[in-house]
């Protein structure tokens, strides 16, 4: 019995392995009205955390900041044709990537992810001089270092935590999220040694910390990194922040938010509560 349930399982994974790599330009939304963006992303979990990738969360942010018209499609195996989530349609056309739909959105609708004003150039979002080169690091360093910071709690340390029915939501018994969860585990860890190198999990968290302090001095007093109107490199920041610290279990980031970096909780309660009202806590 127990044999067939480990044969079971492992035909399981394998099968939802081939589905996770499933790529393709079909649109999802046949029947899409014009202007609308259909953001296909994971689902979102069962504690109100609207995404916990944070590339995910931080393309619905930046809908919801500029009061962008779309629909989310909730995925678990569908994947762009760059074989990657999120996505979005829009008109008729895939686009993948999220710097990339980001570029998008600005020049389609005519934004400046900050002041709201068109502008020619992909990327940009209004910042000027060394704030403009100050938010390009930052945004560069949050989508790298602390990403794969981040990714090494989350996944390394969490994955059937991350992966069981209470925090995803899948549904799926303990045994197979268990399973499936080392196998997540032992992947993230490959994608953070190529990028890290060999580092101990105190050689990570210290990386960690040091990103989190260079953010808090960034951050201030301010509301938002750069004042008092929100740019894109706030979407990026609060998709990867929100989308681990908001997880139903702590981790290193949490002890840092709680205990030594109450300007970065502050900031981020001042997003959720702003851009995503209807996301409370349990």
């Amino acid at each position: 019995m127990l044999s067939q349930l480990v044969k079971n399982t492992t035909g399981f994974a394998a099968r939802n392995g081939a589905i996770l790599r499933y790529a393709s330009t079909d649109l999802t939304k046949s029947n899409w009205k014009q202007d609308v963006v259909y953001l296909v992303q994971f689902p979102r979990l069962p504690n109100g955390l609207p995404n916990a990738s944070p590339y995910c969360l931080k393309i619905e942010t930046v809908l919801r900041v500029h009061d962008i018209k779309h629909e989310i499609i909730s995925s678990m195996f569908k994947r762009s044709s760059r074989g990657l989530l999120p996505f979005i349609e829009l008109n008729g056309k895939q686009i993948a990537d999220s710097q990339v739909i980001v570029w998008t959105l600005q020049k389609h609708f005519g934004i400046d992810v900050s002041l709201k004003i068109y502008s020619k150039r992909p990327g940009s979002d209004g910042l000027k001089g060394e704030d403009k080169g100050v938010a390009r690091a930052v945004e560069r360093m949050l989508d790298l270092s602390t990403n794969y910071a981040l990714l090494y709690d989350k996944s390394v340390l969490n994955g059937p935590v991350l992966l069981s029915r209470p925090v995803s939501g899948a549904p799926i018994p303990q045994f197979v999220a268990n399973f499936l969860g080392k196998k997540f585990s032992d992947t993230a860890k490959r994608r953070i040694d190529g990028v890290f190198g060999r580092l101990s999990k105190d050689e990570i968290h210290a990386l960690l910390r040091k990103d989190i302090e260079a953010i808090d001095a960034i951050l201030g007093d301010k509301k938002f990194l750069f004042g008092d109107r929100i740019s894109l490199v706030d979407c990026t920041m609060f998709g990867q922040l929100g989308a681990t610290y908001y997880l139903p279990y702590r981790q290193k980031i949490t002890d840092l938010l709680d205990d030594e970096f109450p300007r970065i909780k502050a900031y981020l309660q001042r997003i959720r509560t702003h851009y995503y009202p209807e996301w409370k806590d349990d």
